[in-house]
């Protein structure tokens, strides 16, 4: 109701009118250990390729997606640096929107869609006489917007940070700015970033924290790997953050016995369900499994309980970007019901060189119809084949 309100006192104003910069080309500089001089790029870390594998024991998806899960090449992405200046920062998904109302491409996660705007009370949503919509920035709405002069690395996208997305995109670029000594600008942190990033020697004050609301900043230094390409296509070079953060946990937390074989389960108020994870506890129990939900974990807990783990059984997840701190070879099975289309964790496991086992749980017409698994993360349940599971993990313990 307030957005509306919102749109109806905006009709008569003008703004300006907001759309994706895709074509502002920067100028391209060398990396020399800082930021690129203003309306300049850098590449700090140049892309690669790696191999993934479909491991014999793997249940393939029925549909489509079952391309991304046999054997293929994997692009890792290079991480660049990139200069702007005059932007407006959101903590809605940490948009970067200029006074000329153009989005910057590399400040929101995928494909963009025209409702990452909606939570900007500055930008208001029409509907034209041809029926497509318009959306204007009205600066005069941000006229309180706090301003920062200095030249920050932004390593925040929404001020409620996914998981994944952060180990795997944003802590790259904090072990960047903790080693080159960058100034780095982020929304206020939880307290599991604040134990992870503890973990990664960052000098006191280094990272400035403002609270979530929208800031002007005059010089933004951004990354691609804000727009989440690298936690789609996870780059050997994250192995550095996650090697120091490793061995701090090692030489500085008390010393634990975790279980050798894990089952990671997801909470019971996340969108992807197992209607039988009960039953699939106990079967794996039997085999000396032991179930965890790492997000109840403390941080140095949850990191040692993935290093010293022979064996993983997982749902689907974020929880798997903890597969960071996994020694090569860990057997990981790894369930996943059809119609994810997100091979993210696939491409993690094969760059960590781990033995991953994929078993899809098969999805009715109906199933993927009624619940698509990506608009909006929508919440589904699903049940997992628990013989067929624990059959197979039977049978990879039987190949140690």
């Amino acid at each position: 109701m307030r957005r509306r309100l919102r749109n109806a006192r905006a009709a008569s104003a003008s703004g300006v009118p907001v759309a994706v910069d895709w074509t502002t080309q920067l100028a391209t500089v060398p990396y020399e250990g800082r930021f690129p001089p203003p309306l300049a790029q850098c590449t700090v870390v140049e892309p690669c390729e790696y191999r993934t594998r479909l491991q014999p024991l793997s249940v393939n998806s029925t549909t489509t997606e079952k391309m991304h899960y046999v054997d293929h090449t994997v692009h890792a992405p290079a991480m660049t640096l990139e200069h702007l200046l005059g932007q407006y920062w959101f903590p809605a998904l940490g948009l970067l929107i200029s006074e000329r109302g153009q989005v910057w491409r590399h400040s929101f996660l995928g494909p963009f869609q025209e409702g990452f705007l909606a939570g900007i009370k500055a930008i208001s949503d029409h509907t034209l006489p041809d029926g497509t919509r318009e959306h204007r920035l009205h600066l005069e709405r941000l006229a309180r917007a706090p301003r920062i002069t200095s030249e920050h690395l932004l390593i925040a996208g929404s001020d409620k940070p996914n998981f994944g997305h952060f180990m795997l995109d944003i802590v790259p670029l904090i072990h960047l700015g903790a080693t080159t000594g960058m100034p780095m600008l982020g929304w206020t942190l939880r307290p599991w970033q604040r134990a992870l990033i503890a973990r990664l020697d960052v000098p006191p004050g280094l990272i400035r924290e403002i609270r979530p609301r929208p800031v002007f900043l005059d010089h933004a230094i951004v990354s691609n790997r804000l727009s989440g390409v690298g936690c789609q296509n996870a780059h050997p070079q994250h192995k550095q953050a996650f090697a120091r953060i490793l061995a701090n946990v090692r030489k500085d937390a008390p010393a634990l016995n975790t279980p050798a074989r894990v089952l990671v389960c997801r909470g019971l108020t996340n969108s992807r369900n197992v209607t039988n994870r009960a039953a699939m506890i106990e079967a794996l129990k039997t085999l000396g499994f032991v179930a965890i939900q790492p997000e109840t974990l403390p941080f140095d807990e949850q990191v040692l309980t993935f290093a010293q783990a022979k064996v993983i059984v997982c749902e689907f997840g974020a929880a798997m970007a903890n597969a960071m701190f996994c020694r090569p070879g860990t057997r990981v099975v790894e369930i996943i019901a059809e119609g994810q289309h997100d091979p993210w964790s696939s491409h993690l496991f094969a760059m960590m060189e781990l033995e991953h086992i994929v078993l899809f749980q098969p999805q009715s017409e109906a199933d993927l119809t009624s619940a698509p698994r990506h608009l909006k993360d929508s919440p589904f349940a699903y049940a997992v084949d628990v013989p067929r599971l624990v059959e197979t993990v039977r049978a990879l313990l039987a190949t140690a």
